[in-house]
């Protein structure tokens, strides 16, 4: 019975002690007034920077004696790829092509890097992106590029063909290479057919 008239007794000072403050502030005696806001300029957004061409290398790394550095272009664009199968319905092309991007990235000093076809992609002028397959073999282009992650060491470069399967009725705009250390995807320009 003692501890209920206690925990009865808090309860209610809280309460009181609440209103209070609310009484208070209904009649201006604690009213704080608030801080004008000062205009600050809207952020400034990063100019977009325009795609780099067919043969143009990026340059990365840098950082350090810890860290790689080395290039990474794309050698060539073609759509169709002569002589290969069309892509199957599994791949979500209707009436597609295959489409090859051969590329190439050194790493010309430091530790080692792995690279692989995962961080490239194409991308379209309605903001659709075809994706790599992971396929491989077969009668797809010659030389492929690896599927699977494969180490490039210092002084070494790695060079290949990823087939993406596309619309014979498209052509994509951009061919985008982010691999997944990089904040940011650099971009090649697709020349028109």
């Amino acid at each position: 019975m003692r501890s209920s008239t206690i925990t009865v007794g808090v309860c209610l000072l809280i309460c009181l002690t609440a209103c209070s403050e609310s009484a208070d502030s209904a009649d201006g005696a604690n009213r704080t007034t608030p801080t004008p806001k000062v205009a600050t300029a809207s952020p400034t957004r990063p100019t977009p920077v325009a795609p780099l061409q067919i043969g143009q290398e990026l340059t990365w790394g840098g950082g350090g004696q810890d860290s790689a550095s080395g290039t990474t272009v794309v050698l060539a664009y073609e759509q169709p790829v002569k002589g290969v199968m069309p892509p199957g319905e599994g791949l979500g092309v209707d009436d597609g092509v295959w489409a090859a991007v051969e590329v190439k990235v050194c790493n010309k000093q430091g530790p080692d890097i792995s690279s692989n076809q995962q961080p490239w992609s194409l991308a379209f002028a309605d903001g659709t992106r075809a994706q790599t397959t992971g396929l491989n073999g077969g009668d797809l282009p010659k030389p492929e590029y690896p599927t699977l992650p494969t180490v490039v060491k210092a002084g070494d470069c790695l060079r290949g063909k990823i087939p993406f399967p596309v619309s014979k009725e498209h052509r994509p705009t951009k061919i985008v290479y982010q691999p997944a250390s990089a904040t940011t995807s650099t971009e090649w320009a697709v020349p028109p057919s």
